[in-house]
């Protein structure tokens, strides 16, 4: 990825510097030097020595490390060698991280929020893509090495070659496997996806891909597996939008064989888990104004939605009919347990009142399905099942979501372009140590799921810049806050902050494996991290070190 001339000046100051220091002969290499893959490393980022030097993971985890080259001289291809002696047929991975802009600034920024010299912000990871270096500027490549669950415990020297025409360097690192095997994943993880024409377009060099047809679906089976790869267990689906409609009079025939064949490539793909049904309602205008919800109106050719409130005789009508052949073809499926419906997204106080009406009206039809919410407002008169306030206002109302949870309701946690300040959240120009911490949160304040709605809601140049405008708020959308898989041909591309988030959901998992074992000792752990909902040890060091005592334990 060819970067913009401003990085050359950017950093010429500093290499100025540095070629007074340096013998030129160095110059006419490729140096490299391997940092923790919670490092973010920038074009302009120089390494003043090497302190990477080892690993630590359970078997079951993936095992990670990043290499930064750097060259005085443009070098067209550079070639990778990475072998692990003792681990043969080890799946390994690497491919550049790319560089991504952030034009945008947003208020309420953390206070250690990154700030490029360049503009430039490390994001994508181009898995097999050429590693090609610019002068002076610093190239990231991510390598990720799983463990199989059956790996014997021990150390393993992983051996890197950096070839560049008769130039060769040579890099190693140990990872060092623990007698921990990793358990079955506990957290509930949802990332909403986008299967929007123009977006799938994206995955396909910009040509359009017939709605329904082999490409449409084989694209979901992309989204499925990378999702499913990363930890991901719960799936929004909508049954409403992907079902077809026949109307005579005021009758309707529903079929669902669309909505059946998406949740079949999301559990054969290992998604599910769970099954969120699609939100039925939404804003009638502005951020404040009431739900109200869509009817199907079937064409000759297509069918359109009317916006109607829920009290209005054919969204009564039509919902009756919907929910109550939805319940039946779930149970016939045998799907009826792991069916969550979404009613309107976000409600707060100044529009409550409709979602409760819609709601209710919901479960006088359909009594047994079970309703989830990502929500702000608290007061929505027990109509939500499965609760899942934004991560500040799960905060702020800590006790009366425990209270729910007394009460045999779920609480999850949200970020988006929310909350900001110092609070976990996995915007680009954030530390990815924050981002690993999201779940780590999660197990503190005994958390069982995250939601975020951002998996793949890309802009028209995604590897260009990265932050948006929320056109029905005005809310500047921070730095990768709407995407965290980048588009590929037919493929997806991870992120840092992708393989940051499975880590971290399988820290969720070791602690609490841990805390079946020894409680005193994952409270220690935890609570030498997460301080509070919003604070924080940042430290990479003294992550590890915790890691490693959790590690440890479970061993003995």
């Amino acid at each position: 990825m060819k970067l913009n001339e401003t990085i050359k000046g950017g950093i010429a100051a500093t290499l100025l510097f540095l070629s007074g220091l340096l013998p030129c002969a160095a110059w006419a290499q490729v140096s490299a030097i391997l940092v923790d893959p919670l490092e973010k490393v920038f074009p302009e980022t120089i390494f003043p020595s090497e302190n990477f030097k080892e690993i630590d993971v359970a078997r079951g985890e993936v095992a990670s490390v990043q290499l930064v080259l750097r060259s005085q001289q443009n070098k067209h291809e550079v070639k990778l060698t990475i072998e692990v002696p003792e681990l043969p047929n080890a799946a390994i991975s690497y491919g550049p991280v790319g560089y991504v802009r952030a034009e945008r600034s947003y208020t309420d920024p953390a206070v250690d929020r990154l700030v490029s010299n360049t503009g430039f912000y490390p994001d994508p990871i181009l898995d097999k893509q050429p590693i090609k270096l610019e002068a002076g500027v610093a190239q990231a490549c991510f390598l990720t090495i799983p463990i199989p669950k059956e790996t014997k415990a021990g150390s393993y020297e992983v051996k890197i070659s950096v070839h560049e025409g008769e130039e060769m360097v040579q890099k190693s690192f140990l990872i060092h496997v623990h007698n921990v095997e990793l358990e079955k994943q506990r957290l509930w993880v949802t990332n909403w996806y986008s299967l929007d024409p123009k977006r799938l377009t994206l995955l396909n060099k910009g040509e359009k891909v017939k709605p329904y047809g082999e490409l449409y679906w084989k694209l979901i089976k992309v989204l499925a597996d990378k999702m499913a790869s990363y930890g991901q267990n719960v799936a929004l689906i909508s049954p409403l939008d992907l079902a077809t409609y026949k109307k005579e009079g005021d009758q309707f025939e529903i079929d669902f064989s669309r909505f059946d064949q998406t949740v079949e490539i999301f559990k054969n793909a290992g998604v599910l888990g769970r099954i969120e049904g699609g939100h039925i309602g939404q804003r009638a205008g502005d951020w404040t104004s009431p739900f109200i919800v869509r009817v199907p109106e079937p064409g000759a050719d297509s069918t359109t939605f009317l916006s109607l409130p829920i009290q209005d005789a054919r969204a009564k009508a039509f919902y009756a009919h919907f929910f109550k052949a939805l319940l039946a073809h779930l149970e016939q499926k045998g799907w009826l347990t792991d069916y969550y419906q979404h009613i309107a997204d976000e409600p707060i106080g100044e529009n409550k009142q409709s979602y409760i009406d819609i709601a209710s009206y919901v479960k006088s039809i359909v009594p047994s399905i079970k309703i989830m919410e990502a929500c702000h407002s608290k007061d929505l008169a027990e109509t939500i099942d499965l609760w899942v306030p934004q991560l500040d206002f799960l905060n702020k109302d800590f006790a009366f979501y425990q209270d729910r949870k007394k009460a045999g309701d779920e609480a999850w946690f949200y970020t988006c372009l929310s909350p900001r300040g110092n609070y976990a959240n996995r915007f680009i120009d954030l530390p990815l140590i924050k981002t690993r911490l999201i779940h780590w949160i999660n197990y503190k304040y005994q958390i069982e799921g995250y939601l975020h709605w951002g998996l793949n809601y890309w802009n028209d140049a995604p590897f260009v810049e990265t932050t948006g405008i929320n056109s029905e708020g005005g809310n500047i959308l921070p730095t990768g806050d709407s995407w965290i898989v980048y588009p590929g041909y037919q493929k997806l591309y991870s992120s840092t902050r992708l393989e940051t988030m499975r880590d971290g959901i399988n820290d969720y998992t070791l602690l609490q494996m841990l805390e079946a074992k020894n409680p005193v000792l994952a409270k220690k752990i935890i609570d030498s991290m997460v301080f509070r909902f919003d604070w924080y040890d940042t430290s990479i060091r003294h992550f590890r070190t915790a890691r490693k005592e959790m590690l440890i334990a479970l061993e003995e």
